[in-house]
C-alpha cells in the first residue's frame, strides 16, 4: 500500500513514515565507545560512510542516549556492522539493561574503543563534529582504523526483521 503525501511532501502520521522507512534495508549496527566504567554501545541504523577525503562516517542517535554521553566524553567511537550470527545481540544492544550489553560479547580495543570480534565491518572513529538535529544528534567522525571479514555475512534490516545481506562469496 502507498500512503499518500501532503502537498508539503510529509506523510501524514509518524507512523506512516515509520512502516515507509520499514521498507528501506538498512545494515545493523552497534556503536561503542568507552564509558567510565567499560564499554557501552546500542543499536543504531542511522549509519552512512560521509567522505572519502579524509575517511570519515556520520551516525545519528537519540539525543537522550547514553552511548552518546559517553561518545562525546571520549571524543571517539565505533561502527560495527554486526554479521549474521550476531543477530541476538541486536535486541540485547537496542533495549537490554546498558550495564549488561557487553555480557558474553566478544570484543577488542582499537585506539581505545570496543570493536565486537565477529562483526562484518568495524570502523573507529575520532569525533569531528557534534550536531543536534531535531530529537537526535549527529556526530560526525573521522576514521582512525578500519577492518573487515569477508567470511562474515552482514545483518540487514527490513520490514522489522533481520535478514542475512548479500552473500560475501
Amino acid at each position: 500500500m502507498i500512503t499518500p503525501l501532503r502537498e508539503d511532501g510529509r506523510t501524514d502520521t509518524t507512523d506512516a513514515f515509520r512502516s515507509a522507512m520499514a521498507h528501506l534495508p538498512t545494515c545493523v549496527t552497534v556503536i561503542t565507545t568507552s564509558g567510565d566504567t567499560g564499554p557501552v554501545g546500542c543499536t543504531a541504523s542511522a549509519v552512512i560512510s560521509l567522505s572519502m577525503d579524509p575517511p570519515s562516517m556520520l551516525i545519528s542517535l537519540a539525543a537522550n542516549s547514553q552511548t552518546l554521553r559517553h561518545i562525546v566524553e571520549q571524543r571517539a567511537f565505533a561502527v560495527n556492522a554486526l554479521s549474521w550470527n550476531q543477530r541476538t545481540l541486536t535486541q540485547q544492544f537496542a533495549s537490554g539493561d546498558p550495564r549488561r550489553r557487553f555480557d558474553d560479547v566478544p570484543h577488542a580495543l582499537r585506539h581505545g574503543q570496543p570493536v565486537l570480534t565477529h562483526a562484518a565491518t568495524a570502523v573507529v572513529c575520532t569525533v569531528e563534529t557534534v550536531q543536534q538535529a531535531l530529537d537526535h544528534v549527529l556526530v560526525v567522525g573521522r576514521v582512525t582504523w578500519s577492518g573487515h571479514r569477508i567470511e562474515h555475512t552482514p545483518l540487514v534490516y527490513h520490514q522489522h526483521r533481520t535478514h542475512p545481506g548479500p552473500s560475501a562469496s
